[in-house]
């Protein structure tokens, strides 16, 4: 359990010290954010837009796609890239990866930024996986294999500016007491015996378990990999799930806007002093901050790596 003081700092973080403003020219880069349709990654889509960036904005809707497309072009000058993307289904993500190598040679900054929140219990991925398990972290780890290559490629291609991959957890992985119940992680008796937040909880912890695993050998590639905490933020899209009642609640008391939400994964994925905190944690807004501290736990790093690897090895 956190103390009370890292809880009061997640609902009320203190005023970021830095800004978008300080995000370099990104001109000649190549970005990919999941979910870049709605919320913060629409908004990382923007400022992205707005320093340069070729920027790819994966979703599985190609109307929703569209859409903030267009938003976006009238708010930058800037056109994105659709890369349809269905992070439930391990088919869609090989496709939309092989999609990607045929247009990019290779990928500066991954930010896997998707997420769903709480959904109902009878769904499930389309290979049977908890839906907060297979979309928030299965879906995104497969993907990261997949495009991982390129970003080594863009790593060795400007060997003073490191890739980066920016994985966006939760707080709520503070939460979670461990170990992780690995036979939830497919659809059965044992998960629909569990708490759908707690499913939630789990998700977020694991993400950051991949991630932390990740780093122990991705900056001997030229990659940085960073997990962050958005912070509560408004979001039509991840609480759409929710209570009308609680969501209003939470909205009035405990929500902060899209625009702060991506400032941390923004410099995670931007900032060249960001560039020295591989496989490091990061708290709104844009501070080093500390995850659960039992996803520092090499073994349980391993354990989660070997689990995730083998679910995904058909379609490697």
């Amino acid at each position: 359990m956190p103390s009370l003081g890292t809880i009061a700092t997640q609902l009320f973080p203190p005023k970021p010290k830095w800004s978008v403003e300080q995000i370099p020219d990104l001109s000649g880069k190549v970005c990919l954010v999941t979910g870049g349709n709605t919320g913060i990654g629409k908004e990382t889509c923007k400022q992205l837009l707005k320093k340069g960036a070729t920027v790819y904005l994966a979703c599985c809707s190609q109307d929703k796609a569209e859409e903030a497309i267009k938003d976006l072009e009238t708010q930058t000058g800037r056109t994105a890239i659709f890369l349809q993307t269905n992070l439930s289904g391990l088919d869609s993500v090989k496709a939309a990866a092989v999609d990607f190598k045929i247009l990019e040679r290779q990928l500066n900054t991954l930010f896997l930024n998707a997420g769903v929140m709480v959904p109902p219990m009878d769904q499930v991925t389309f290979q049977g996986y908890d839906m907060q398990s297979g979309t928030n972290v299965l879906g995104h780890f497969l993907f990261l294999k997949l495009l991982y290559p390129l970003l080594g490629l863009a790593a060795s291609s400007s060997p003073s500016s490191l890739s980066r991959i920016v994985w966006t957890s939760s707080s709520v992985q503070l939460y979670f007491s461990p170990p992780v119940k690995y036979v939830t992680l497919e659809d059965g008796d044992a998960r629909r015996k569990m708490n759908v937040g707690q499913l939630y909880y789990q998700s977020k912890f694991c993400s950051v378990l991949l991630l932390f695993q990740v780093a122990r050998t991705s900056l001997n590639d030229g990659i940085v990999a960073i997990v962050v905490d958005p912070g509560n933020i408004k979001s039509d899209r991840l609480q759409r799930h929710l209570p009308s009642i609680a969501q209003r609640t939470m909205n009035a008391v405990l929500l902060h806007s899209v625009d702060l939400g991506a400032i941390t994964q923004l410099y995670g994925g931007t900032a060249p002093e960001a560039a020295q905190y591989n496989g490091t944690y990061l708290s709104p807004w844009a501070r080093l901050g500390e995850a659960n501290k039992a996803a520092y736990d090499a073994e349980a790093q391993a354990e989660m790596g070997k689990y995730r690897e083998d679910a995904v090895r058909s379609w490697l």
